[in-house]
């Protein structure tokens, strides 16, 4: 009996520890040192947007990399340890959207280091029209990379894993950049505040 308590008792705990992680509450943005593993590499709408609850969808994601030669896209190493944000830039570089004010402290993807996406729950307006793309820190605003000329095409269509790689509808980032389509996502300049 007393050996059925124990496992009972260590049962337990477990499960109430790994439920306080869940719900941990995030109250400001996460230090560079506190980020790690969130899938890194991976189409993350293929997951987000059909395994998860909507409150977890997301608008646009990907993982940006500190240079373009990644042999290994799930490596940290190779991720950009910085918090990053995406910007929508129109034909006279106009920002349009940017993730900077779609912040979520609660979202435990802020944890992942390199990703940068935008929750649907946070955007209302359809994603509509053709962007140039802009990664940049946060907190200081700093370039890290920009695609050369607007070739970001958006038509608010929902996503489907069938046609993940939609050349109409970019909002699975790493769908293209990560599976030989293009280079991945990678630091141009300020190479250094991905530390």
């Amino acid at each position: 009996m007393k050996y059925y308590k124990t496992i009972v008792a260590t049962t337990l705990a477990l499960f109430f520890i790994g439920c306080g992680e869940e719900t941990q509450k995030l109250t400001q943005p996460v230090s560079a040192a506190d980020r790690g593993s969130h899938f890194q590499g991976r189409d993350c709408l293929s997951c987000h947007n059909l395994d998860l609850a909507p409150n977890k969808h997301l608008t646009i994601a990907g993982t940006l990399y500190k240079s373009a030669n990644v042999e290994d896209m799930n490596d940290l190493e190779n991720t950009c340890n910085a918090d990053l944000a995406v910007e929508f830039l129109d034909a006279s570089s106009n920002v349009v959207h940017s993730t900077v004010n779609y912040y979520d402290e609660e979202s435990k993807g802020n944890l992942g280091q390199g990703n940068v996406f935008l929750l649907d729950r946070l955007f209302n307006a359809p994603l509509n029209g053709t962007y140039t793309m802009r990664i940049i820190t946060r907190d200081t605003n700093q370039t890290l990379a920009q695609s050369n000329f607007a070739s970001h095409s958006f038509s608010s269509a929902e996503y489907s894993i069938d046609s993940a790689i939609d050349f109409s509808n970019r909002i699975s980032c790493n769908a293209c950049h990560n599976n030989g389509v293009t280079s991945p996502l990678f630091v141009q300049s300020n190479v250094n505040l991905c530390q």
